[in-house]
């Protein structure tokens, strides 16, 4: 359980600080690259819910539990950008507490989610979601504390204290002994907060700023990219 546990915080943690590393250059000497980058991991996500989380959780669990799960969490994901959005957007370090905590209410349940999985076989899909979902939640947490005018180590603590929470979630879901039906709500759940997170906060977000030929051209990119990696993990794992 511990080496699970290390293995997650190392994921999550190494996702948020590779994709500040990212975005530190694309805000840097790649601007016009963001949109490309948060398109790929977009598809990429997508990618890996859809080809992966979603076939294994329906053969796992409940349709209707993970549908219930799903729903519910759109609709909480969907309530809390409206409510940052209107409180927060013109204030100045709002914005950025708002954001980190969007991103720990992502990662508490998709962290139940994994830790009660992990036995059942979806916790490695579940790892290289986490993995996928913080590359593009790293750039964006980089260039809001550069815009900000935020010291570096801001940036590292904050990544530190979001991958604590989402162990220590995941430490919750482990020891749990919920019935298959909480399981199946609580693996909706996360199969709902990434999909929102893919298609809303990294597809959505570049909408309008990119063609559709590379809208499209990029998101199935990221698409091909996972299910390429799927079948080459599944061939020689």
């Amino acid at each position: 359980m511990m080496t699970s546990l290390f293995t997650l915080f190392m994921i999550g943690f190494g996702g948020l600080m590779i994709g500040s590393f990212a975005g530190r250059m694309a805000f840097t000497y790649y601007e016009h690259r963001l949109e490309a980058l948060y398109l790929i991991c977009g598809g990429m996500l997508i990618g890996v819910t859809s080809l992966e989380l979603i076939p294994e959780s329906i053969r796992t669990y409940s349709f209707w539990a993970l549908l219930a799960g799903a729903s519910l969490a759109v609709f909480v994901c969907v309530w809390t950008d409206q409510a940052i959005h209107m409180k927060y957007s013109e204030m100045s370090y709002l914005p950025v507490i708002a954001f980190v905590l969007a991103i720990i209410s992502h990662n508490v349940p998709v962290g139940v989610a994994l830790g009660m999985t992990l036995k059942e076989g979806i916790g490695e899909s579940l790892f290289l979601a986490l993995f996928i979902h913080h590359l593009p939640e790293g750039v964006a947490l980089y260039i809001l504390m550069k815009m900000n005018m935020i010291h570096r180590i801001v940036l590292i603590i904050t990544a530190s204290v979001i991958t604590i929470v989402l162990t220590a979630a995941a430490w919750f879901g482990g020891i749990s002994d919920h019935s298959s039906l909480i399981n199946g709500i609580f693996m909706g759940i996360a199969i709902g907060s990434l999909s929102y997170v893919a298609i809303h906060e990294m597809i959505g977000k570049v909408v309008g700023k990119v063609s559709k030929r590379e809208l499209y051209l990029y998101t199935c990119l990221g698409i091909l990219l996972l299910s390429f990696y799927l079948k080459v993990a599944h061939k020689f794992f």
